[in-house]
């Protein structure tokens, strides 16, 4: 289906968070700081992603129902993806709002890849881990540490 390693695309998508979370920062500075923004931020994306529902509405549609057929344990889990992602975005804008630097919010989001990997194994049981992947965790926890000593 795509001919590019999968590699490009991480590249790709964190230039892209990169730009979210600068146009973030600058939509969020002409409104107050209350728990509204954030909220305001979040249904904006969503609003953006809900636009590209009309190009693909037919595939999506057969996902929804594929996933409503597939058992209790997937439409809990869609259920819980739903609440993770407004909760989980609502906490990085609210972050963002209140540090003294939106972009050190945003490198301390960067953390959740070593929180995938323990809630992989916690859920699933599943371990991806070798050398260079626990070197990389304690290499992105390190530098979260020094950030969290530095400003916080």
């Amino acid at each position: 289906m795509f001919s590019w390693p999968w590699w490009i695309f991480s590249i790709i998508a964190a230039a892209l968070w990169g730009l979210h979370f600068n146009l973030v920062v600058k939509v969020s500075n002409v409104l107050p700081r209350d728990i509204y923004t954030p909220l305001t931020i979040f249904v904006i994306t969503s609003i953006s992603m809900l636009l590209l529902l009309p190009l693909f509405h037919h595939k999506i549609v057969a996902n929804l129902v594929t996933l409503w057929h597939s058992g209790y344990d997937i439409r809990l889990s869609v259920i819980m993806l739903v609440f993770t992602a407004i909760i989980a975005a609502n906490l990085l804008y609210i972050a963002m709002q209140l540090s003294p630097n939106p972009t050190i919010a945003a490198l301390l989001d960067i953390t959740y890849p070593v929180f995938i990997a323990i809630i992989a194994w916690l859920l699933y049981r599943e371990n991806h881990l070798d050398w260079s992947v626990l070197a990389g965790g304690a290499l992105i926890f390190s530098g979260a540490m020094l950030i969290v000593w530095k400003h916080g």
